[in-house]
């Protein structure tokens, strides 16, 4: 059978928990005899904003669909494209597969569960975290205390910047902006709206938003087949530039007729002016760009002109594009000189909210996502939660139970545990990345008091940036007491070898994490675990190999430190208790009978 894998990423550009498993599930399979390829989210501004890159990895069959949100103009916008589930459905129905596994949606779209419906396929989704139902994806607010669920006035408070996105964020935005800016610049992109442009062409058709390909990718274009003009308003108090490109459409180059003169104008000054004709010259064919400075005007008539005009009368098979015309500008925006303060952000946060408390905008938003989530879980015909924890929290909140199970993620064959006396000083380790929800900040305060001499703290990882949190990884650094050591980056196919040289691995996340993939690692390295004593992470240690410390306290995670600085040889019993780890090849045949499972009811119905 053929298998369509979904999510939101993949490798190499991130090795994440679901990538990773997306990756495994894929290979295992494919040594089992079945076809697989995946289908994945980038975000390359030099591509085709929804451009559709055919490659490989590792063996693996994968289809990346370019998506950078530079149309987004509304929430919706973020978790509900139409447009990129249209391309999905084309693209699926190419595939003949006979089952689509969906990991993750996150910048992508949740109508593609409903796409992959519609081709008649059955649907497989495995629930990775909180995202169908959390926006923010773990159930943390803004100030980092967590969340008990889904709500609409929690959600609006939560969600307050991406929910007035369009006009309200940017009246918004214009009103509060003003007391936050400093002296230095930063990109503004205004797409152009073809809606609120004047046009004058003698067929109404002659002018529409539409799209070229070439080289078999799709390219968002304004149409604009001779003789058409299209003009918009203005409004530069800054420097700008003019951006896009120009082509004829592929299907003409075989046609009679002449090429066509590009222009564009500004208040009756020609700033441009490009004849193209690819039927006779072959390197006028595809897209050619266009940029064009934009002085600051104080005119209250300043107006852009966009011309195309066929060469001669025969303009039947003219038809001619802009690729993407939009206006980059330059305005004001923070420097360090200018910094915002606490308390303008707070002022920036509680008018947000308060904007949002009164919009009608917002309450509909935030309705219609959960609408959507659970048309998601209704179209599943099977649920696949890692955790207990996480199902019974779906479930709650509406996911069918007759549709969910409980199967946690496989993983590979680790290298052979090597055999090991414990010493001092005991020597604890955290791996993956740093950023807060991992609660890297919460071991750090709790190892501060620690003797060097008893144990020692190594830290692996990065901060990758964290919206929001700029200033996580000099907080880190900061909390680092004499026992710690920032260690850096690491690659993933160290991770083992890492972990295998730890006493014992800490887990703090401060969300309830559904089923780390650090903490599987550790127990088949036979490496005790200290996490916390929720959610997916508790069951992880629940049949040995770990012990667990109350959620997001610190003082009680240092306590347990403390005691196994004080009786190490509770880790070699840790150690022999640790439990087995399902394999990523018995996750594969797993999932290989439910799929089949899955495919006869179809065929039968």
């Amino acid at each position: 059978m053929k298998i369509v894998f979904v999510n939101h990423t993949f490798p190499p550009h991130s090795m994440a928990g679901s990538e990773l498993c997306v990756l495994r599930l894929a290979q295992d399979l494919q040594r089992r005899g079945h076809e697989t390829v995946v289908f994945y989210r980038i975000a390359d501004e030099t591509l085709d904003e929804l451009a559709l890159v055919e490659g490989e990895f590792e063996g693996v069959s994968t289809c990346a669909i370019n998506h950078t949100y530079r149309f987004a103009r509304k929430f919706q916008d973020i978790y509900l494209n139409p447009i990129l589930a249209a391309r999905f459905a084309h693209w699926l129905r190419q595939q003949n597969a006979d089952v689509v596994h969906f990991h993750h949606l996150t910048n992508l779209s949740l109508s593609l569960v409903q796409e992959a419906k519609a081709v008649g396929l059955p649907v497989v989704l495995t629930l990775h975290d909180y995202w169908l139902l959390c926006q923010r994806g773990q159930l943390l607010r803004r100030d980092l205390s967590l969340c008990d669920g889904p709500g609409d006035a929690k959600c609006r408070a939560c969600l307050s910047t991406q929910l007035l996105r369009g006009p309200a964020q940017r009246y918004a935005s214009a009103f509060i902006g003003r007391a936050l800016s400093g002296s230095n610049s930063r990109l503004i992109v205004d797409g152009l709206d073809i809606r609120k442009a004047q046009i004058h062409t003698p067929n109404a058709n002659f002018v529409a938003r539409t799209s070229f390909q070439f080289d078999g990718q799709l390219g968002d274009a304004l149409l604009m087949h001779p003789p058409a003009e299209v003009r918009y308003r203005l409004k530069l108090n800054s420097p700008a530039h003019f951006v896009s490109s120009i082509a004829l459409h592929p299907d003409v180059y075989q046609k009679p007729g002449g090429g066509v003169w590009f222009f564009v104008e500004r208040n009756g000054e020609t700033l441009l002016k490009q004849w193209l004709n690819p039927k006779e010259n072959e390197e006028d064919q595809g897209w050619h760009e266009v940029a064009i400075d934009l002085p600051p005007s104080e005119s209250a008539h300043d107006e852009l002109v966009l011309k195309t005009i066929a060469e001669n009368e025969d303009a039947q098979f003219c038809s001619a594009g802009w690729k993407a015309p939009r206006v980059e500008s330059l305005t004001p925006a923070p420097t360090k000189a200018h910094a915002v303060s606490g308390w303008k952000k707070r002022l920036f946060t509680l008018a947000a909210d308060a904007i949002v408390h009164l919009s009608a905008q917002a309450r509909e938003g935030i309705s219609h996502r959960k609408h959507w989530a659970q048309r998601v879980m209704n179209g599943a015909d099977l649920l696949v939660s890692p955790s207990h924890f996480l199902a019974d929290f779906f479930i709650q909140h509406g996911a069918p139970k007759y549709k969910l199970i409980v199967s946690d993620n496989g993983f590979p064959d680790a290298p052979a545990a090597a055999p090991r006396t414990t010493g001092t000083p005991l020597r604890f380790g955290y791996i993956g990345t740093w950023i807060p929800s991992k609660g890297v900040h919460l071991l750090l305060e709790a190892f501060q008091t620690i003797d060097p001499a008893d144990a020692v703290l190594h830290v692996y990882g990065f901060f990758p940036g964290y919206a929001g949190y700029e200033q996580y990884e000099d907080e880190l650094r900061a909390l680092a007491g004499p026992a710690v050591e920032m260690m850096g980056r690491y690659q993933p196919e160290d991770a083992y070898s890492i972990v295998g040289g730890f006493d014992c691995l800490v887990v703090p996340s401060i969300w309830w994490e559904n089923s780390p993939m650090t903490i599987h690692e550790g127990l088949q390295m036979r490496v005790p675990v200290l996490t916390a004593d929720v959610g997916g992470m508790a069951e992880q240690v629940q049949q040995g190999g770990g012990l667990t410390f109350r959620h997001r306290d610190a003082g009680d995670l240092r306590r347990v430190i403390e005691s196994l600085i004080q009786r190490p040889q509770r880790l070699d019993a840790l150690r022999e208790s640790a439990p087995a780890v399902k394999s990523s090849s018995e996750h594969a045949d797993e999932l290989a009978q439910r799929y089949e499972q899955l495919i006869q009811q179809r065929n039968a119905s």
